[in-house]
């Protein structure tokens, strides 16, 4: 690799535009958010959604969010398995009522089947 392919940026000046830039745009804000959400920092995850929600609208019609169901849409699925998740480990640490526990695990592995298929 010559030195000047690593001085070249990521997305070409004349490329900021194209719904392909915005797109990258939406999976990192999207990735952004799925951690702070992940992690418990609800009001970065809250900033990160709002900002998410404005990509979205630029992107409003292209075929990858069509076909995605869209950045947000995603994003709320990733919080109903985050809540799953969290209600797992709640029930499971509890330890007094397994059938709970595994009613809280099949939810939990329900919702994150939606998520990573969405």
């Amino acid at each position: 690799m010559a030195i000047a392919d690593l001085l070249k940026p990521a997305v070409e000046m004349e490329d900021v535009e194209s719904p392909e830039a915005r797109r990258r745009l939406s999976e990192k804000v999207l990735s952004a958010f799925n951690y702070a959400y992940a992690i418990g920092e609800r009001d970065i995850a809250r900033r990160l959604h709002d900002a998410l929600a404005v990509v979205e609208a630029l992107n409003a019609g292209s075929p990858s969010q069509q076909r995605a169901g869209g950045a947000l849409k995603q994003a709320e699925l990733w919080v109903a398995y985050i809540e799953a998740r969290n209600s797992y480990h709640s029930t499971a640490r509890n330890g007094r009522d397994a059938s709970k526990a595994l009613a809280a695990l099949e939810a939990m592995k329900d919702a994150y089947k939606r998520w990573s298929f969405s």
